[in-house]
């Protein structure tokens, strides 16, 4: 939800500042490119965005032209996201693996984070290969119970009741379990920006 100086839940000099990287920066403009479009000096666009300089609203019109945005995405407050709650009803578990896992999309993927998760039971015997290789993005995964090896980049980490291990999701990767009770696990991935 967007604020116009209503309520001002930010500072609004820290606000425009914030909006003006992030649009300049999704529009994959150097400062010296949007200064150009804009017609606003360097120094005085680097200075704004910094949330150094107080910019008129004769800039700021200036600004928002040059980066094609009406003026009131600028001087936009951002309220944090409203709290999200995922009921464990509401989420069918996907049966893979011949039966032998079930995974359940505990947080489906957040563009604000760029994360996922999702919880996995590995039955007796059951093996789980990860079916995606992003680069530059990390994955994390946590065991809640039973007994676990992880195979990432050539090497086998036994996994036991909460502890945690770290890898480039870039690699294959696999889970398996190892012993006699069902292993229950967290993934969370993060995406690169």
């Amino acid at each position: 939800m967007l604020k116009i100086l209503e309520g001002m839940p930010m500072d609004i000099q820290q606000a425009v500042a914030e909006n003006i990287h992030r649009i300049r920066k999704a529009q994959k403009l150097s400062i010296d490119r949007a200064a150009e479009l804009s017609g606003v000096s360097k120094s005085m666009w680097g200075q704004i965005e910094r949330g150094l300089a107080n910019p008129t609203v004769s800039v700021l019109s200036r600004v928002a032209l040059g980066l094609h945005v009406p003026l009131e995405q600028l001087i936009a407050c951002h309220d944090d996201p409203p709290t999200a709650l995922y009921r464990a009803v509401d989420v069918a578990g996907q049966r893979l693996c011949g039966g032998k896992v079930i995974a359940y999309r505990l947080f489906p993927f957040d563009p604000e984070s760029r994360s996922e998760s999702l919880q996995l039971d590995l039955f007796i015997s059951g093996r789980y290969e990860g079916p995606d290789r992003v680069p530059g993005s990390w994955v994390y995964v946590t065991s809640l119970s039973g007994t676990a090896e992880v195979t990432t980049g050539g090497e086998t980490y036994r996994l036991e009741n909460r502890d945690c291990l770290s890898f480039p999701g870039s690699q294959p990767y696999c889970y398996e379990n190892v012993g006699n009770n069902t292993v229950r696990l967290i993934q969370r991935i993060v995406y690169k920006k």
